[in-house]
């Protein structure tokens, strides 16, 4: 007995927009016939010189609306990021203010009250936490005691050496 499982079809170029009229787009045709109606009326409006160049620059802004892609974002959506950046209030802080903590005494003999009815144990945890993230203990500090103990020595042939740093 065979069993066959059902086959479904996987949509495919699901990022890509559908083409409506010709090779274009609804908004890449939008942009193209809009400037098309602005520069055809700029030659009823203006002189011919001066509506050929309206014609020039609204057809150049329209192709780049249409066809330009910036890290794969079409241009509207960056020009639409770059005015709501603009327009927008922004807050700069320089530095963050520091919340100043009073100790009381009282708190401090509260402290002391509790590590004193602190077990062996708890102690033993508190002291490795404490080693363990460096608070008691840390390599920095150890290397550079080192550091400070011993030197390299060079021979005249060349052989090194360490050797221990004696102040007198």
């Amino acid at each position: 007995m065979t069993t066959t499982m059902a086959t479904f079809q996987i949509p495919q170029f699901i990022e890509q927009k559908p083409k409506i009229i010709g090779p274009l787009t609804l908004p890449q045709f939008l942009y193209l016939a809009a400037a098309g109606g602005m520069s055809f009326a700029s030659f009823y409006i203006f002189n011919f010189f001066f509506g050929l160049i309206v014609t020039a620059i609204l057809v150049g802004a329209a192709i780049a609306l249409a066809f330009v892609k910036i890290n794969g974002q079409g241009l509207p959506k960056i020009l639409q990021s770059a005015f709501s950046y603009l327009w927008r209030p922004r807050t700069y802080i320089w530095q963050r203010a520091v919340a100043q903590t009073v100790l009381d005494i009282s708190e401090l003999e509260k402290l002391k009250d509790i590590r004193s009815k602190m077990s062996i144990q708890e102690k033993l945890k508190s002291i490795t936490l404490n080693i363990t993230t460096g608070k008691i203990f840390s390599p920095k500090k150890l290397r550079e005691e080192q550091k400070d103990r011993y030197r390299v020595v060079t021979h005249l042939t060349g052989e090194r050496e360490v050797a221990k740093n004696v102040d007198y």
